[in-house]
């Protein structure tokens, strides 16, 4: 499986209602031998649109922030929890609902085990809920551990744990 094939089977998806009101599912984008794979919580408006993640305000912001870290774009897969964009709800964009989250686990984890990471950055509450209850206000500036098992047959276990960095929420380094 390559990283072309995972996104052409992902356009097809519809695991979850958030299809319905999406102009196409967005697939992640970047090298399958980046070293940080970064993910947001979902596609905004024109993410939807151009079916590119982070292309929009939060992208720009993003291309700051790496820029501060030092960390080179294109060093990075950039990815999210959900593929679809989320309704607006009252005008405001509404976060991914816990089914939504579950029903593209499946994408996510399929990228990370094509990827192999060495660092995965959780931009955000949402994305980190994917390795942890604690909130993000308690885990921000600190360090934790976690194991996260991708391969079904545990060949190759891959180890997680965090790391403080003042990023946008917290880095989880790869053993």
């Amino acid at each position: 499986m390559s990283l072309e094939k995972h996104a052409r089977q992902l356009v097809r998806c519809t695991r979850c209602p958030l299809r319905e009101n999406a102009t196409c599912p967005v697939p992640g984008i970047g090298s399958e031998e980046a070293t940080y794979f970064l993910i947001g919580e979902a596609p905004g408006k024109s993410e939807d649109k151009d079916g590119v993640p982070f292309v929009g305000a939060s992208g720009k912001r993003l291309n700051r922030l790496l820029a501060l870290a030092q960390i080179d774009i294109n060093d990075c897969y950039l990815t999210n929890v959900v593929k679809c964009w989320p309704p607006k709800v009252r005008g405001k964009q509404r976060a991914p609902k816990k089914s939504e989250r579950l029903a593209c686990w499946p994408w996510l984890k399929q990228e990370l085990q094509l990827v192999q990471p060495k660092i995965i950055i959780p931009l955000g509450a949402v994305p980190l809920s994917l390795f942890t209850d604690v909130g993000i206000k308690q885990l921000h500036g600190t360090a934790f551990s976690y194991e996260l098992e991708l391969d079904e047959d545990k060949e190759r276990g891959n180890k997680y744990s965090d790391v403080a960095k003042e990023l946008y929420g917290s880095i989880l380094l790869v053993k």
